[in-house]
């Protein structure tokens, strides 16, 4: 009869080292989960709470503190103003001078002085006039065309055709005599300051352009210095 051979084996054991970081570990967890569930003080030694002291701490504080604070409130006192008049506990109220303003005088901008004559040139416009016939242009007319009627058909048409000739020749000699003594001049229209509008008419070209101030003078049109 066999009996089975029982081996023992030998577990290794765990490094110390390994130990204490699991260890540490866990403190620090803990100590983490105390301190978010407020089982732990956040400071130790700080300043108690306004609400743990009694009336008579809170007064020998307050008196405590008066002396300290006192240089602090001369010295962001203003001007003209003296704290050790006061009875103490009591912070003066500043006393008030009335001084005069000083203020810049107002520029007050000159105004334009109104011209009733003076005005802007609002538009400019050359006007051809026809000259009225003397008759001379007339009187060649008839004679040049009648010569020329007198050249077509004959007899009774030659007469007839001598005599419109002689007409239109007339009529041609007057519009060709009005034509070239025609006359040029220029209507400037002015719009002067009270609103109104004047129209001034003048043989030559004016010097102005539309635009620009002018002012009337005796019934003519000056430029304005």
């Amino acid at each position: 009869m066999n009996t089975p051979l029982h081996s023992t084996f030998k577990r290794p054991g765990m490094h110390p080292m390994l130990i204490l970081a699991a260890l540490a570990v866990i403190l620090f967890c803990l100590a983490g989960t105390a301190a978010i569930m407020g089982w732990i003080p956040s400071s130790v030694g700080g300043n108690p709470a306004r609400g743990d002291l009694s009336e008579a701490d809170r007064l020998a504080l307050s008196t405590q503190m008066a002396p300290a604070s006192a240089p602090q409130l001369a010295a962001a006192a203003p001007a003209g103003i003296d704290l050790r008049d006061q009875p103490s506990g009591k912070i003066a109220e500043p006393k008030r001078y009335d001084e005069p303003v000083k203020r810049a005088p107002a520029k007050v901008a000159a105004a334009e002085s109104w011209c009733s004559n003076c005005g802007n040139v609002e538009s400019i416009r050359q006007v051809k006039s026809r000259a009225e016939g003397s008759g001379l242009g007339a009187a060649g007319g008839a004679v040049l065309g009648g010569l020329l009627g007198s050249q077509i058909g004959d007899g009774s048409g030659k007469k007839l055709a001598t005599v419109a000739g002689a007409v239109g020749g007339a009529v041609v000699g007057n519009q060709v005599e009005g034509n070239v003594r025609a006359t040029t001049s220029y209507e400037i229209k002015v719009r002067l300051d009270d609103g109104s509008a004047r129209t001034f008419r003048q043989d030559h070209a004016p010097q102005w352009r539309t635009g620009q101030r002018v002012k009337v003078v005796n019934g003519s049109l000056r430029s304005v210095a």
